[in-house]
């Protein structure tokens, strides 16, 4: 992943929403420009692509939610006009709905990957906790296919179980099963979509190795696990995005969390297909 000044020259769009509006758990505004810092980390990628990035800084809190969740609208469909690949640092998971009404603008027929330990589809935690819920309702939205998931609600249970448009994943699963294969099952689930975004939640992955979030759930992805994830996935001439969401720094431990966030991001960003 090589950074350049030039946006013409990019086939990729970084920008950070630094937003806790919406949530319960305040840190994830700080996530942004934390995971930045560690991207001089790493030299260079497992995938070696070295895809040229621009990277056009943070979209900041307005005075209210609504005003916040406009702004990050308004800004990626900016980004999307110049037909680049986004890749968007959060802040909470509520930023994940105004970036895919975004590409409802460019695309009817879209296929969602949604990283979590969570479905997220619970109506009385909107917007943060019933993103995936309000995902789901948008007509352009043909697929979901969630990935991870190991603590939800009865009522969530029931609205995935009752969803033709959702495939899931729980976590138990994907024990002792290749990544990949894993990968090759949501794509098949997505064939019929023209675009594929991801949305990944940190806490998908286990604790031990990303301990700074809102909301601990033993039993998750490997380090590893993810690594191998987005790695085959970016590499789906379908895929145009991905956000990375509910990274807490005020919660994380030596900054293993935001390390391991960087991490994702750089491998993603490489395995890109820019055309």
């Amino acid at each position: 992943m090589e950074f350049t000044k030039s946006p013409d020259e990019a086939g990729i769009i970084l920008f950070g929403a630094a937003v806790d509006q919406g949530t319960e758990n305040p840190g994830c505004s700080d996530a942004p420009s934390k995971v930045r810092q560690h991207f001089d980390d790493f030299y260079f990628s497992e995938t070696a692509g070295n895809n040229k990035v621009f990277d056009r800084a943070d979209i900041v809190e307005s005075e209210t939610f609504e005003k916040t969740i406009d702004s990050i609208f308004r800004k990626t469909v900016e980004f999307l006009k110049h037909n680049k690949k986004i890749i968007c640092i959060g802040g909470n998971h509520s930023i994940t709905l105004p970036i895919v009404e975004a590409l409802t603008r460019f695309h009817e027929r879209i296929g969602i990957i949604h990283v979590d330990a969570h479905p997220d589809c619970q109506i009385d935690y909107f917007p943060y906790g019933d993103v995936m819920g309000a995902v789901s309702q948008l007509p352009e939205v043909k697929k979901i296919a969630m990935l991870g998931l190991r603590n939800w609600s009865k009522y969530e249970y029931d609205f995935i179980s009752n969803n033709p448009k959702i495939k899931a994943i729980p976590m138990k699963n994907i024990t002792h099963q290749k990544m990949c294969v894993i990968a090759e099952e949501i794509e098949h689930h997505l064939e019929n979509c023209d675009v594929i975004y991801v949305t990944f939640d940190i806490d998908a992955i286990d604790p031990s190795a990303a301990p700074g979030t809102g909301c601990i759930e033993p039993g998750g992805l490997t380090a590893r696990e993810a690594i191998e994830f987005i790695q085959h996935i970016a590499k789906n001439e379908k895929v145009v995005g991905m956000d990375l969401v509910e990274i807490n720094p005020n919660k994380d431990i030596s900054d293993m969390t935001s390390v391991l966030g960087a991490k994702l991001i750089f491998e993603f960003a490489d395995a890109l297909v820019i055309k």
